[in-house]
């Protein structure tokens, strides 16, 4: 990958790291394809590598983490609006 603002974790991972603020409408190169990020998206939060339908797994570090709600494009962020989170709050697993 030569995108030098998204860090790729693991192969097999559908999700990218930004290592540096993105601005909405900042041009992304994933893949030898160009896209277009369509809101700010801040260091460390994760970033489509591939376009995402509702239901797909996000992979990050092999693992996945979360469920997609929405279809999320390729260089768009992916985070609480968009993806259903596959950990269980504290509550959840009945701890304090």
């Amino acid at each position: 990958m030569s995108e030098k603002r998204l860090l790729q974790l693991r192969r097999g991972d559908n999700v990218l790291i930004a290592t540096t603020p993105i601005a909405a409408g900042t041009v992304l190169e994933i893949d030898g394809r160009a896209c277009v990020s369509d809101q700010d998206i801040g260091i460390g939060f994760k970033v489509a590598a591939q376009d995402l339908a509702p239901g797909e797994a996000v992979i990050r570090l092999g693992m996945p983490v979360g469920e997609i709600t929405t279809a999320v494009g390729r260089g768009n962020l992916v985070h609480v609006h968009n993806m259903k989170s596959r950990y269980l709050r504290t509550h959840e697993r009945g701890e304090s």
